[in-house]
């Protein structure tokens, strides 16, 4: 059955679709969370202690990402969205905070994990985009925190409520560029499961716990297997 024949599909995106971009991946072999620092200063914690350090590192994340374009992964699932037919329901749920499925053409994309294109004041609830050359903003007489999840931080509230949703009625749930086995893919494939939806899993390597989890499984790097899936 040709993908493009489902109407309710959910795509469950990881940093192995952006890693062609130049961003660097979060587990595994040189990802960000082998760093035991980078992981102290990507708890919520951090920002009570070490303010200026979090506000820093997330603001070099942030000139990484504004210099990366969108890769061939991206443009081919915003180019699957776009050719659906009406009644058909599509989402995208991202662990990724780079933006990059919006400035490929995606419509429907909940950012499961924040976005690192905005910022916030803790203090008034102002939230800022600033442009990509200005200096890390300021609210409140303290630097602005990234608006993304940190460690120690729960989802917000509508983007669980959006992602459960979507999986409650998905007939076709596929992860691209996750191990498929950390939470919230382990938890996310095993609701589409419980609704009978077909699962499929591509990624660069696969796991022994993926294996058990999805009914279809593909190794490879995203920009060449996401243009062939959903041609």
């Amino acid at each position: 059955m040709n993908l493009a024949d489902y109407r309710n599909i959910v795509v469950l995106t990881g940093a192995g679709i952006s890693q062609s971009a130049g961003l660097p991946i979060y587990r595994g072999a040189g990802g960000l969370w082998s760093d035991p620092e980078l992981v102290a200063l990507s708890h919520v914690s951090a920002l009570t202690e070490r303010r200026v350090e979090v506000c820093d590192l997330f603001w070099r994340f942030r000139g990484e990402i504004v210099k990366a374009e969108p890769t061939p992964a991206h443009r081919a699932l915003a180019a699957f969205e776009r050719g659906l037919p009406a009644g058909a329901r599509f989402l995208i749920i991202t662990q990724n905070v780079d933006g990059l499925h919006q400035r490929a053409g995606s419509r429907n994309v909940c950012e499961y994990h924040g976005s690192l294109a905005s910022w916030r004041c803790e203090r008034c609830g102002s939230v800022r985009e600033p442009p990509g050359d200005d200096p890390p903003p300021v609210c409140c007489e303290e630097r602005m925190r990234p608006n993304a999840v940190m460690f120690g931080e729960l989802i917000p509230v509508a983007a669980e409520h959006a992602a459960k949703q979507a999986l409650r009625d998905c007939d076709l749930f596929v992860a691209i560029g996750t191990s498929g086995t950390v939470a919230p893919a382990s938890s996310f494939v095993r609701w589409a499961e419980l609704n009978g939806a077909r699962r499929v899993l591509l990624n660069r390597e696969l796991f022994d716990g993926a294996r058990e989890l999805y009914g279809e499984h593909e190794a490879g790097l995203a920009d060449e297997l996401v243009p062939r899936w959903f041609a």
